[in-house]
Order: structure tokens, then sequence, then C-alpha cells
């Protein structure tokens, strides 16, 4: 295939609900551009696109697949999403590295709630957004209704460019009001006839083109002024000011087509060479930006710029890497730098991509989508870069997780080969984290649903026969107090030859930021005065903090043994005396105690601070605090009394709600212990409608009655 230049190239990523037909739009694209000589289909599981035996399982994208077409001397570069919102993690990496959505919408089902979520993915990370109604062969296909609900969900202006001249079975004709002609299709091949609109279609395909001249004039005061002179623009106008209103996301053209059939594909095409922004499109946002703050132009002629936006491991072949050229050009065996690593990569092979299939090239120009196979140490959000260009790309920002869950092998001999999986699969979806937690002892893997970490424990079994199961987390509560608190405790050990002897009195008490020092303490009728001698403040690893003082007057204890006290209260934070939990935000006064000359020791004063600290502390008004999530659901109008109502179920304090366009955004703050399962029961609640994210917010006291449940949950289990 030949070399294409930045101004040659176009990189589109198809968006919508699942079942829509992105995939089998993305075959007759590719058919038509002459890079297959046949379109598989779906059922035959031999697309393009959904070419893993999950997909086939399926029957529906799960990764997003990278392909590409050429077409009237260009090249179109292709990424075909999920519609699932499991699996948004795709489109973020997409929408990185495309330069405008095409939001395939399914004419039998109507605006749908995936094509709400893609879209408003697409508002979010600024990509303007073509729209096509598609399947409108079908028997329910209802092409104004779906465009009617577009209208009312998007916060865009759709203006139509195309209408079908009949819908259903003997759908095969359409009217294009920018070229003002009827394309009618003779067969399932995507041959067509260009003919003069029909009479009686006439007087509306006017109007439709009025509509389209007058969106395309409010862009370019230039054609505004022609406008109003003349009345009409002409199709090279028109396009003029569609660019500008597609590339400044204010207007989303709408197109008709079956993919199926081969309908429609050649014109959609057409129209996404001569008007979608592209990698030379100035004005499309947001640009790609380094992290030093430098605009990243496609220019052929400078140094190269790489960067990975995804990364996949295949059987027989090892670790692919995806990117995209930023900037500049790369050849086959050339060397560029990790920004991220410092180290050398060399590009031995350029392939440009067709789902599994590849196609060696020589080499990719700026704006083009390509990858390598065999890099040592890249992965998804590198930067790879010419000698001494020392650019890094901003990263993809990819959402929060939304669903945690313990993970374990079946066969306990299996947790090594276990890690090693989790951790490839980390590798290639970025939006799924894994990590042991020392503090619940539990490997712990989070992800965007329950059916996104389904859909992993199904591939580990199929591919790798690796059985694991999953089961709810535990919390990572924390322990603090309320009140001061003393307590002492004598360690005495004699077995013959030297013994064991150390006596620690100490006072505790709530940690505050910017609490005056300790100077006196009253507790139970006795004074204690506090001489400090010493101080240490620690940032505690799990969140919080410790003081330490020592205030030991008239060498009680000597000095040497002072490390050893803070070791066994340290310990004893390390597992709270409530429920084994972290303690956090506690002050600890070291004022008296004794030692014996020869058995007093380390391990004595370290084991007599552990108790005194522990029975100091249930004595100081004990409190277990829990995780405190910040979520923001967003769920239609008609959903929300239900959404509402399951939340304050889940303990969730309501923040806030506002509306936008047909949905409501409800703010609340909910615990984390009543967010297992979140999503799948939101997704029963609202049909798949809704959507939330959740974000760590504070740790917060449990109510009473719960925290006299995890007490005696802790006692049970520590009896056991």
């Amino acid at each position: 295939m030949k070399n294409y230049s930045a101004k040659e190239i176009k990189n589109i990523v198809l968006i919508g609900a699942s079942g829509s037909g992105k995939t089998t739009l993305a075959e007759a694209m590719a058919y038509e551009g002459k890079v297959i000589e046949r379109r598989g289909t779906i059922e035959g599981c031999n697309t393009l696109s959904d070419n893993t035996d999950i997909e086939h399982e399926y029957k529906r994208s799960i990764y997003a697949t990278t392909l590409f077409t050429e077409f009237m001397g260009r090249k179109l570069n292709i990424i075909d999403c999920p519609g699932s919102d499991d699996f948004c993690g795709s489109l973020y990496s997409a929408f990185k590295v495309g330069d405008v959505g095409v939001l395939v919408m399914n004419a039998n089902n109507g605006w749908e709630v995936g094509g709400e979520i893609n879209l408003r993915y697409s508002r979010n990370l600024n990509k303007p957004v073509i729209g096509v109604i598609n399947q409108l062969d079908g028997d329910k296909a209802n092409f104004e209704a779906t465009l009617e609900g577009l209208k009312a969900a998007a916060h865009v202006r759709p203006v139509v460019v195309q209408y079908p001249v009949e819908q259903g079975a003997g759908f095969k004709a359409f009217i294009d009001v920018l070229m003002m002609k009827m394309y009618r299709f003779t067969d399932e091949n995507g041959t067509r006839e260009e003919l003069d609109i029909p009479e009686d279609q006439l007087e509306y395909a006017q109007t439709l083109n009025q509509e389209l001249s007058e969106a395309a004039a409010v862009y370019d005061d230039a054609l505004m002024e022609l406008y109003f002179e003349k009345g009409a623009l002409t199709q090279d106008d028109i396009r003029s000011g569609l660019k500008l209103g597609v590339a400044n996301r204010e207007i989303m053209p709408i197109f008709c087509c079956s993919g199926k059939r081969d309908i429609g594909t050649k014109r959609l095409m057409e129209f996404i060479i001569n008007v979608a922004p592209g990698p030379t499109t100035p004005t499309v946002a947001p640009k790609f930006v380094s992290t030093e703050g430098e605009e990243l132009v496609a220019d052929e002629t400078q140094p190269a710029v790489v960067f990975v936006f995804k990364s996949q491991i295949e059987q027989h072949i090892g670790e692919i890497t995806y990117f995209r050229v930023i900037r500049g050009k790369i050849a086959e065996g050339v060397e560029l730098v990790n920004s991220r690593t410092g180290n050398k990569e060399k590009l031995s092979q350029l392939f440009a991509v067709a789902g599994k299939n590849r196609v060696k090239v020589s080499e990719l120009s700026a704006g083009d989508i390509g990858c390598t196979v065999k890099l040592k140490g890249t992965r998804t959000n590198d930067t790879l870069a010419a000698v001494g260009a020392h650019v890094k790309v901003e990263p993809i920002e990819f959402p929060e997780p939304r669903y945690r869950c313990a993970v374990k092998a079946k066969e306990q001999g299996d947790e090594e080969k276990l890690g090693k999986l989790l951790n490839d699969a980390k590798y290639e979806d970025p939006t799924i984290l894994v990590e042991y937690s020392k503090e619940l002892k539990q490997t712990i893997i989070q992800g965007q649903g329950e059916h996104h970490l389904n859909i992993l424990k199904s591939r580990l079994s199929q591919e790798n026969k690796m059985e694991i199961e999953f089961f709810a987390p535990k919390i990572p509560y924390r322990e603090t107090i309320t009140k001061v608190a003393q307590a002492d405790y004598r360690h005495k050990k004699q077995s013959g030859g030297a013994g064991q002897f150390g006596e620690v009195h100490m006072v505790i008490e709530p940690y505050y930021e910017g609490m005056p020092e300790p100077s006196k303490y009253k507790i139970g009728g006795k004074e204690i005065n506090v001489n400090i001698k010493g101080k240490e403040e620690y940032d505690l690893d799990w969140g919080g903090k410790l003081q330490y003082y020592n205030s030991i007057v008239g060498g009680a204890i000597d000095a040497r043994f002072m490390p050893a006290i803070l070791k066994g209260i340290m310990e004893k934070m390390d597992e709270g005396p409530l429920t084994g939990s972290y303690a956090r935000d506690i002050r600890v006064v070291i004022y008296d105690g004794k030692m014996h000359p020869v058995d007093s020791n380390e391990i004595s004063f370290k084991l007599a601070a552990c108790n005194a600290f522990k029975d100091a502390f249930r004595n100081a008004g004990p409190k277990i605090m829990e995780p405190i999530y910040d979520v923001e659901v967003l769920v239609p109008s008609d959903k929300m009394g239900d959404v509402m109502s399951d939340l304050q179920n889940r303990r969730a304090m309501i923040m806030g709600m506002n509306s936008d366009k047909g949905f409501d955004r409800l703010n609340a703050r909910v615990p984390l212990a009543e967010l297992y399962r979140y999503s799948t029961t939101l997704s029963s609640l609202t049909n798949g409608r809704a959507t939330y994210t959740m974000k760590f917010g504070s740790y917060e006291q449990v109510p009473a009655d719960v925290q006299d449940k995890l007490l005696k949950a802790y006692t049970d289990t520590d009896e056991e």
C-alpha cells in the first residue's frame, strides 16, 4: 500500500449502543476500500472486528478494534468500539487518537441509552460527532423517531443530510439533500444509481436543503452574507460551513444506511473524507499537547513523536503496540526513546492494521495509526520520541473504577500463575486495576462493572484454563479514638537465666491538625504533668498521623528503649485493637515506667508498649471509621425516585441534584461497604439507562449499630 501524508488521512471512532451495527458498518467500509474481498458477518464470526473467541461467543464487540480502508486516494483509519459502558476504557483510548466520532444508531430501537452514554463521553472528551441512523432495512425501522430522540438528548444540533425514501424491508434508496440527488441501490454490494429527486419528494428535500444551508452559514460570516444575498449556498459552500460546524462540535450531520446491505456506506465515507476533521484540522480540540504544555502539530518535517494508545498480548506473537504518529515520520528500523523509561526502542517492523490482519508498511507519517511488535518495555500511554526530542504526550485519563471484588484461584497452587495473568490483563486494559492488599489479606481487582470482570473471568478460563472465583472484598476500615485515656502495663517474664522486664505508662488522645502541645492531663482524678523531652510525628501510609512524645523524667526508662516502645505502638496501630484494621490520628505520650538493670531489653519494652496501647485504646472511646465515596449518578428523570430510594437504603447522604437534558445528575456520599455490586443494581433499576462515577472522599465514623455488628463479627472470627 502507498504511504499517506497527514492531509490524506482521516481517523474515525465508531461509537453507539451494543447492536447498533458498528462492526457491520466497519466491514462494509473495509469492503468498499478493497481491504477485504467479501464482507464477513457477526453470525459467521468472520468480521475484521470482533475477532476474538469471547466476542464470537457473545456476538458483540468487547474490545476496540483498529482497522483501515483506502478510498478516493485517502486512508481512513477506523476504531470500532464496544457499545457497553463496562468497556468504556476502549472508547477513551480510541478518542485520544481519533479525530471524529461516528455515532451509529439502530433505527429499529430508536434513541438508546448506549448512544446517550457514548455521546456524553464524546462531549466530555471534546470530540466532534457525525450521526448515522443504521439498519433502516429492519422491520421496525423508524428514522423519524430515532432522529427526534437524538434531538431531545443531544447537546449539539443534528442536521439531516440524508433521509430514507422507504423504510423496512423495502429500504433501497435515500435522498441526499447536500448533493440534491436520490441514490438507489441495485444489489447488496454497494452498487448504486444516482437519480434526480422524484417530484413527490422534491419540496421536502428543498426544505431540508434550506435548513442545511442555514446550519452551514452560521459558522462563517462570509457564508452568512452570501446566504442572505442569494438565499442559497452551493454544495462547496455548504461543505465549507459544515467543516467548521462539525469541527467546533456545534452540529451533527445525520446520514442513513444499512451496513448489512452496504447501502449508504460510500456516501458516508465520501463525506468523512471531504468534511470531517483530520490530523491537519486546526480547530479540532483538544489537540495533542506535551506534559510541558507544547502543542504538537502534525508536521511531517519535525522530529518524530509517537503516542501508544493500546497494548495487546497475542499468542505466538507476544506484545503488540498500537500507536498514532503525532508528529514527524517514522520508517522501519527507526530507534525512538521511551520518554517514561529513557530506554531506546527499535521499531523493526511497521504495520497498518485491519483487525487481526496486519499489512507491512515501510513508513508512517504524522496523523497515521499503525502498530509494531516486540518492543521491550513500552505500554499504553507511553510516548516514543526521536533521540533528543524530549517530548512526552499528555496521557489518557481513564475513568475511575466503579466495581471492586476480591479474587482468588480455585486451585491454591495457581496463585502465582493468576498473578501473572492478572498483570497481563492490566497491561492490555488499564481500566482493570489489581493489587494485593496487605491490610485486607486479599487480592482486590477493580473494573468498570460486574460484566467487565466476568468477561475477564471467562477469558482466563477459556484461554488459560485458569479457574478463578470472585467474592465480596473486605472493607479497609480505620480505627481511632474520641477521648483521652491512660494505661500502664508491666511485662515480666522469668525462666532461668536472664529474664524480661519492662513497664510503660502512657496517655493517648485523639490527634487533630493544629492541636496544642500537651502539658497536663487529668484522668480519673489523677493529674499527670507532661515534660516534653522529644517529639516524633509520622504520616501513616494508610492515612492520618501518629504523634509520639517522650516525657520520661528521672531516667525511669533509658532513652535506648524509646524506639522499641514506638515499635510496639506502631505494631498495634498496624493491627488495631477493635477489628484488626489500621489505627490513625492518635497522640501518644510516654510519661513514666520502670526498667530492670539486668532483665530489661528491647523486646520487653516493645511488648509492654503494645499491651499498654491496646488497654488505653479500648478506654479512649474507640470508633471505627469507614471509607466514604463521592458518587455521581446520571439517571433518567423518570427513574430518579427508584435510584434515590436505593441509595438511601445504602446509608447514602444525598448532596445535591441538577438536570441535564432529560437526565438528572445526583451527587451522594456513600459508604464503600454499601457499594458492592451497585453497578448491577443500578443497571437493573434503570434498564441500563443510568451510569455513575465514584471517587474516594474521606473516612467517617460508622453508626453505632454498624460498629456493634463489626465488633461482634471480629470477635467471632477471632474466637474461631
